[in-house]
């Protein structure tokens, strides 16, 4: 209940800040600057736009408060749909102005005799259609990561300033004293966390290294990096979480990628070690860490996240992984075998086939020790000699293992692929699992 409370306040203040301006310029407004009503739909949209572009950097700040309430993997999410969206407001805007005629075809061509403060409009309207595109057609370009992360952050930091200046310049409702003020007081917060989360953050992060100990390959093409704190204590962290890490001589030359633990969080290592598993699918996770050699600075910007056994309290815990995804099950598991819990585990594995089943033998090893542990596995592809499940992880499986009537009070936690995420979702309360109850985390950032 209380982290449901804490969910409705920042959504709650979420929305107060995307509508605060438009709230202001009604109450505040100048008859002299009357106009048509599609003008003054294309000043709200207008304004809506700016204001969620400008909240898409506190989205992405890993900011504890919000992120405790929704989980980061959320909001990054909930960020790439607001972009979306913030682009859509955009071009609604220039659509009206047209439709009005306020503003003509020929108009939206900068010449050298376009205005300025329409230049700088229509240099902000450029700049989103870049970040936008660039971060839904990466893949399709081949950009790499640590390039489009990069100039995801310029372009965006550009895009909000002439978006800013425009606005101001424009004059209309923002010539109103404390309509300037307010959206004045809207770019200094938000570029400011954008900063906090881009320079200070990373700075922070200079007094703590860490070094690369071990580069373990393991089942599935994955590595698991094991990871020893230098000049500093390290950390514990809550089974099921994560951090960023990069390499580099220095946090700001980092490129960050955000990676679950699959160590247990509850004891590390008597040096304070911790691992992670990664398995190769980008650019950053096929080309650089397979090759990350022990000795190497690592920089870690952590614990975060919401996935984990320690907030939610049940009768059991059912554990779906699929491939790498089992990393943050595995984590969890350990801190149960720690904590001598005696409550029923079922840890359902899938993969494609036998060689990307990533820590078969922990797991077949931690079912012999731990009699509350029911561990399935299931290939989608599988030889003759193969005795565990086939297929994917669908109702009928999973009610041939779980204790009936009992298993609707059990926690669900889900990591893999999302074909696999996305079925669990409508599979669970298909069974009678309730939706509360179900939890999942993806990390597919663009």
């Amino acid at each position: 209940m209380r982290l449901i409370l804490r969910g409705v306040f920042w959504f709650g203040l979420y929305l107060t800040i995307i509508l605060l301006p438009l709230v202001v310029a009604v109450v505040f407004f100048d008859p002299r600057q009357a106009a048509g009503p599609i003008v003054y739909l294309s000043a709200a949209t207008g304004y809506i736009a700016l204001v969620l572009m400008a909240t898409e950097l506190a989205l992405v700040s890993r900011f504890r408060g919000v992120a405790g309430a929704f989980g980061i993997d959320s909001l990054l999410q909930f960020h790439r749909q607001i972009g979306i969206a913030s682009m859509a407001f955009a071009a609604a805007h220039l659509v009206l102005l047209v439709a009005d005629r306020a503003y003509t075809m020929r108009l939206l061509v900068p010449t050298a005799t376009t205005p300025w403060p329409v230049a700088a409009g229509l240099v902000a309207f450029v700049m989103a259609a870049l970040v936008v595109g660039l971060s839904v057609y990466r893949r399709l370009l081949r950009l790499s990561y640590g390039i489009w992360h990069t100039t995801h952050g310029v372009l965006s930091l550009i895009l909000i300033v002439f978006a800013a200046v425009h606005i101001l310049a424009i004059g209309r409702f923002a010539a109103l004293p404390v309509m300037r003020t307010l959206l004045i007081a809207y770019l200094v917060f938000f570029v400011g966390m954008f900063l906090r989360y881009r320079l200070v953050r990373p700075l922070s992060l200079w007094s703590q290294p860490w070094e690369v100990v071990e580069n373990r390959r393991e089942h599935g093409q994955s590595h698991s990096l094991v990871l020893r704190p230098v000049g500093h204590a390290g950390f514990r962290f809550e089974p099921g979480q994560f951090a960023w890490i990069g390499f580099g001589r220095n946090p700001l030359s980092a490129d960050m990628h955000p990676i679950s633990f699959s160590s247990n969080g509850d004891i590390p290592d008597h040096d304070g070690a911790i691992a992670f598993t990664i398995k190769e699918l980008g650019d950053w996770s096929a080309d650089i860490v397979p090759d990350v050699p022990a000795g190497t600075t690592a920089w870690v910007d952590g614990p975060h996240g919401v996935f984990t056994i320690d907030r939610e309290e049940g009768a059991g815990y059912v554990l779906i992984g699929g491939g790498v995804g089992i990393t943050p099950l595995y984590s969890m598991l350990q801190a149960i075998e720690t904590r001598a819990d005696v409550r029923p585990v079922f840890v359902f594995h899938a993969a494609n086939d036998f060689d990307d089943l990533t820590f078969r033998e922990e797991l077949a090893a931690m079912s012999a020790r731990m009699p509350s542990l029911t561990l399935v596995s299931a290939l989608v592809r599988a030889d003759d000699a193969w005795t565990g499940e086939r297929g994917f992880v669908d109702a009928t499986m999973l009610t041939s293992y779980l204790p009936p009537t009992l298993y609707r009070h059990f926690q669900y936690f889900i990591c893999g692929p999302t074909p696999l995420m996305d079925a669990m979702e409508d599979v669970l309360p298909g069974i009678g699992v309730p939706a509360d109850r179900i939890h999942t985390e993806r990390f597919d950032m663009v």
